[in-house]
């Protein structure tokens, strides 16, 4: 028998994927190889290409579109000449707007998937050690590409958007008052009414997009209390149109009154992408909002934990600390004022408290 070193990475790529050992299913060995798939799966992140011209372009366009909102804004009719013209126009700019938007969540998707596969690879390593050194290098690549993504999908947001959407869920719940507007609603009008600030509210405090963006769920509120009524239903989409531009009104001026505390430093520790089989989707642990949040405003990563400094407005803070659990454990860094780095601050961190208890 003779024997022979071989480097770890080196081992995985000739010998772990030819290997066809019939294995017990309590067998130690397949926790040991599904650790080592989760490290060397990290170089199939590693060996993408640079962007061309036309991705860099596309990329641009995606920015100055969805800087006015998801979808195209309303333009004014013009004259029956240029009907044919105008509907070919609108046509194309609805295309423009649908590409950014898949555009980002394309981005969304791919920093999710990075850093998932990282949080793994970290979990590998703490259940066997002696993989480190080999783990060592493909983790400082991938965390590379991982910020890159970050930075490409933060780019495709709003940071006003996301202070917005914090203002609605401190905005006091509004009072039923009759509207002659409501008059088709009948007795279920104060139901619709309670209904419809529910969906509004919920859809814009955990969205990307603008406050203006979610009148369609306001619009499926009203319809569904109608049903196949038709007596009354145009007067009651516009008095719910009215309503959704006062709570619009009130959340951005709650947005923009001068901060009564400075901005936060906060840490968090992002969920994982839970497995799923090949034909099933991926879950979303992290709502848009959130996401958009730690992209956008992080300013420390601790690629070792998978734990991210974010300096951020009160409001998002406040948010952020409210919608933290078991899975997303997030916490104030320095609340009494500490001078050391956002990266000091993170690596003594102590999350697994926060998780276990």
């Amino acid at each position: 028998m003779n024997q022979f070193d071989i480097p770890f990475g080196e081992a995985v790529e000739r010998l772990c994927t030819n290997c066809r050992w019939a294995l017990f299913t309590d067998s130690p060995i397949l926790p040991l190889g599904a650790a080592v798939s989760d490290v060397d799966s990290l170089t199939i992140w590693l060996d993408r290409g640079p962007e061309d011209e036309d991705d860099i372009k596309s990329e641009r366009d995606a920015a100055i579109a969805l800087s006015t909102g998801d979808y195209p804004p309303d333009t004014n009719d013009v004259g029956d000449a240029d009907e044919e013209d105008d509907e070919a126009e609108r046509h194309e700019e609805w295309e423009r707007y649908d590409r950014a938007r898949d555009l980002r969540y394309g981005r969304f998707s791919h920093w999710r998937r990075l850093y998932s596969q990282l949080i793994r690879s970290n979990q590998a390593v703490a259940d066997y050690p002696f993989l480190a050194p080999w783990a060592e290098g493909l983790q400082s690549r991938l965390a590379a590409v991982l910020d890159a993504e970050r930075r490409a999908f933060a780019d495709l947001v709003q940071p006003a958007r996301l202070l917005e959407a914090a203002a609605v869920r401190v905005l006091p719940t509004p009072r039923f008052s009759s509207d002659p507007g409501f008059a088709g609603l009948g007795a279920e009008a104060e139901k619709t009414f309670r209904r419809a600030w529910y969906e509004w509210s919920r859809r814009a405090t955990w969205s990307w997009q603008r406050l203006e963006d979610h009148d369609f769920s306001m619009y499926n509120v009203v319809s569904d209390a109608f049903g196949r009524r038709r007596k009354g239903k145009p007067e009651a989409h516009t008095a719910f149109r009215q309503l959704t531009a006062d709570w619009i009104r009130q959340a951005r001026e709650e947005a923009a009154r001068p901060a009564t505390a400075p901005w936060q430093l906060v840490a968090v520790k992002a969920p994982a992408l839970p497995r799923t089989r090949h034909d099933e989707p991926e879950g979303a642990p992290l709502t848009l909002w959130e996401a958009s949040v730690i992209a956008t405003y992080q300013v420390a990563f601790n690629r070792k934990s998978g734990t991210t400094a974010l300096l951020v407005p009160y409001l998002v803070a406040e948010q952020l600390l409210a919608c933290a659990s078991h899975d997303m454990p997030v916490q104030r860094l320095a609340p009494d004022g500490s001078a050391l780095p956002a990266e000091t601050l993170l690596e003594q961190w102590d999350h697994e408290s926060l998780t276990h208890s």
